[in-house]
């Protein structure tokens, strides 16, 4: 597995484009720092040098227009949404009156919103999240497909202004725009597709008997159209420019595979503050948190094979409370360090498996694949990080695994193990799948096996049927929406899908369709009659709550995990794992915890365990993965008098 990393020393951005692409670097709040000075000493490290920028994400907006709207849209009045939305339309070759005073009220001006995270590439997917201005007079966006849609980023001029000064360049003492006035960046992404609506993320319906729902998403529905390093930033007393150079030079000796050639790489210069940039590699496209946590723990200096410190590292690896910060540091070190790694998959501590085969699968080794799957299924808090690990090595090995953990009997486990296998291989014979009405998708996974059902309704659009067959029980009767209901009666072996349509005259039809009594089925045949993903979710909602479904039924259960950092801290007094996964236990469905690139210091664990047994819950860092996406809101456009 190639470990790709492409790296160079240089400045900041230039000054206008970093104000308003809000890549101007963010640090973290310290550096890194080893918990022995006469360690740090000796063989510093990237961390204690730098600080992490570039990390927080960049708010992209639009005002777009949706289409196919069953006669529940609106005319915008004039105002400064509508200009936009004129400009845009005239932009790609259409007649904007035309489109907004259609009489069929079958188009709706909307706003578009989308947050692109730390580290994105170009062509990457992400999620946008659809609104209507407060001054809309449109009842319902079902049914409704987003056209393409520019977005870009916004940034009040004081803030740009604060920004640019801070970094040392001069903005001059008469403003050409006053602190509140918005200024307009560049294109940034652009947004498009079937929008899912109806539907809030808890299983409830949204939207009354009156109006339907107002706002929606679309899943991966938004094209990434700019790439985003991550930086690292040079301390103020360490030397600029020839430490920038060691610095990206020791990251791609050990983040590069032997004789790859470096793709970008470039000498400090004196002006500006020097820095390094980085793309994550290949390897840590599914973990950006731990590549950083790995970069930071890089010598500046290469330590070889009999090395004192390598030697201590490989002998802390074989200590459970140890285990986790070993490995990392030991990873931190490249491919050399192998060897100790498959040492540590021999031991008897948890602790140990898990740090050794983590690293492992991180290096581009399979060896401890079967060791991640073991603990994954053993243990709650090891769960997600194993997962990831196995589904960042594209091996077969590592594909058996996740196929296996599919079968697994924990629900949990086997959704995640899913995701994982999706994620390496969305052609994978283990996790077919079928599109229903251009919208959502169906897959069917693990057939020999007790069946699951699962809806996934927060990062994508989709029910996951586990096992061959689904039975339900009769009789029932479910309405859904306002065009659908779907019943059975007692003892009958199908069940009757039915639409309310308006005929040529504009009279109420009924149009109806049969199906088996088995809930894959009952799906199938929603979506050939007409029936949203909205739809679909209120029939398996409503399944679950009468008891009709003769299976488990599992809303949005991905696996949870603590971060890295929390189980090295955990690890220090907790030899077998049972805290962790009661950890777990307890944070439910918590907040995310802000992403730490930092290893925990001896005094960091020991204020961490005091507080443990006590203390609330930690909250979880289960990574990207996993992790649900944000979106915001899209800012007021300027006034247009």
């Amino acid at each position: 597995m190639r470990r790709t990393a492409f790296l160079c020393a240089g400045v900041g951005l230039a000054a206008l484009s970093g104000a308003l692409t809000g890549c101007l670097p963010q640090q973290t709040s310290r550096s890194q720092v080893a918990e022995d000075p006469a360690d740090a000493d000796q063989f510093a490290t990237v961390g204690v040098k730098t600080a992490v920028g570039n990390v927080e994400p960049i708010q992209v907006s639009g005002v777009g227009l949706v289409f196919n709207l069953p006669g529940t849209g609106s005319i915008p009045q004039p105002d400064g949404w509508r200009t936009i939305l004129e400009q845009s339309i005239r932009r790609q070759r259409g007649n904007p009156k035309e489109i907004l005073e259609d009489p069929s009220k079958q188009f709706s001006l909307v706003l578009v919103s989308a947050m692109i995270p730390a580290g994105a590439r170009v062509g990457d997917r992400l999620d946008a999240s659809v609104s209507l201005p407060p001054s809309s007079r449109t009842t319902s966006l079902m049914n409704g497909i987003l056209a393409p849609t520019d977005l870009q980023n916004y940034e009040l001029a004081g803030t740009a202004r604060e920004s640019l000064q801070s970094s040392g360049i001069p903005v001059g003492n008469s403003p050409a725009a006053s602190d509140s006035t918005l200024l307009t960046g560049s294109k940034m992404a652009a947004a498009e597709g079937p929008l899912v609506a109806g539907y809030d993320g808890t299983a409830k319906l949204t939207g009354d008997a009156l109006d339907g729902p107002k706002a929606a998403r679309v899943w991966e529905g938004v094209k990434c159209q700019l790439d985003r390093p991550y930086y690292f930033l040079l301390n103020e007393n360490s030397p600029q420019p020839r430490l920038a150079m060691v610095i990206a030079e020791r990251l791609n000796s050990v983040f590069l595979a032997p004789g790859e050639r470096v793709t970008k790489l470039a000498e400090a210069k004196v002006q500006g503050k020097p820095l390094v940039v980085s793309f994550v590699p290949a390897t840590y496209r599914l973990n950006h948190t731990r590549f950083l946590l790995v970069a930071r723990q890089v010598p500046l200096n290469p330590v070889s094979s009999e090395s004192p410190y390598r030697k201590q590292l490989e002998n802390d690896l074989l200590r459970p409370e140890l285990a986790v910060t070993a490995a990392i540091k030991l990873e931190a070190l490249g491919v050399d360090s192998r060897q100790a790694l498959r040492v540590g998959l021999q031991s008897d501590s948890p602790w140990v498996r898990f740090a050794s085969a983590e690293s492992l699968s991180y290096l581009g080794h399979a060896d401890g694949a079967k060791d991640l799957a073991d603990l994954a299924g053993k243990h709650p808090a090891l769960r997600t990080q194993c997962l990831i690990a196995l589904a960042s090595l594209d091996d077969a090995v590592c594909l058996d695994q996740l196929a296996e953990l599919t079968r697994h009997p924990d629900p949990q486990l086997r959704y995640g193990a899913f995701i994982a296998l999706r994620l390496v291989d969305a052609k994978h014979e283990a996790v077919r799948n079928r599109t229903v009405n251009g919208s959502y998708q169906v897959y069917h996974v693990a057939p020999e096996t007790d069946g699951l059902v699962h809806v996934c309704t927060q990062r994508r659009s989709e029910i996951v049927f586990f096992g061959s067959r689904i039975p339900l029980r009769t009789p029932f009767s479910f309405p859904l929406g306002n065009n659908f209901t779907v019943s059975a009666k007692d003892g009958e072996p199908t069940v009757t899908v039915s639409r309310v349509t308006t005929d040529k005259n504009g009279e109420p039809a009924t149009a109806s369709a049969t199906c088996l009594t088995d809930m894959a089925a009952v799906v199938k045949q929603l979506g050939e009659s007409g029936a949203t993903f909205a739809d679909v979710v209120d029939f398996v909602r409503r399944a679950q709550k009468a008891e009709v479904v003769t299976t488990a039924v599992l809303f949005d259960n991905a696996p949870r995990s603590l971060g890295i950092a929390q189980l090295a801290t955990i690890s220090r007094g907790d030899p077998d794992v049972k805290k962790a996964d009661l950890e777990v236990a307890r944070t439910g469905n918590g907040n995310l915890a802000p992403a730490s690139y930092d290893l925990p210091s001896e005094a960091d664990s020991v204020k961490a365990q005091a507080k443990l047994i006590d203390a609330p819950a930690l909250n979880r860092e289960p990574g990207k993965l996993f992790g649900p996406r944000r979106v915001a809101p899209l800012p007021e456009p300027l006034s247009d008098k």
